[in-house]
């Protein structure tokens, strides 16, 4: 698959199929993350990673607020993405470690994309009950939830919500968000 057809490919689905994720395709996912560019390669990035069955997943699963809890239990993995706030070399803020967490979840996701496997990045989940829950040190903070899995029938998720997912949402204009000199001056045409 070219790089393209996956970006192109790529939307955050809420219905997932009853398929597991073996652990090789879930090696490779977390491989391509690892790849991802960032400062200084301090690669500031983690993840709790919870399987359909574990107790690590329920766990994930708590931290989600009862609106996401509701669609990602359809999800065979649920995690939490991590990035370190300071540079581990000098322990100097670190001001890019979301951008880089961003950066390899992308990763990660086009990979997905590859083996038909879907992603859902959500910031509906509580920072502090994942800290609480899974210790997880001063330095670091838990930046999103994210579900991964196989696309799914809507009947697997509640009706409220179908509606929703039967189209992919809008994207902007690149001349809605690539400027040039001045900040209201879009850089190409807005068309």
């Amino acid at each position: 698959m070219k790089i393209t057809e996956g970006i192109n490919k790529r939307w955050s689905p809420r219905a997932f199929a009853d398929k597991m994720i073996d652990a090789k395709t879930l090696v490779a996912l977390f491989g391509a993350a690892g790849s991802a560019p960032s400062a200084f390669n301090e690669q500031p990035w983690r993840y709790i990673v919870g399987v359909k069955g574990d107790d690590t997943y329920d766990l994930v699963k708590s931290c989600l607020v009862e609106f996401n809890q509701d669609w990602a239990s359809t999800a065979p993995v649920i995690m939490l993405g991590i990035a370190s706030n300071h540079f581990q070399r000098n322990q100097k803020l670190n001001a890019h470690s979301w951008h880089d967490l961003g950066a390899a979840t992308s990763y990660l996701t086009i990979k997905a994309i590859e083996h038909n496997i879907y992603v859902h990045q959500m910031g509906g989940f509580s920072p502090e009950k994942a800290r609480e829950i899974f210790n997880i040190p001063e330095g670091y903070e838990a930046v999103t939830a994210i579900a991964l899995g196989y696309i799914g029938d809507l009947s697997r998720i509640p009706e409220s919500m179908h509606e929703e997912e039967k189209e992919r949402s809008g994207r902007k204009s690149i001349g809605e968000f690539v400027f040039g000199k001045n900040w209201s001056d879009s850089k190409f045409d807005k068309k």
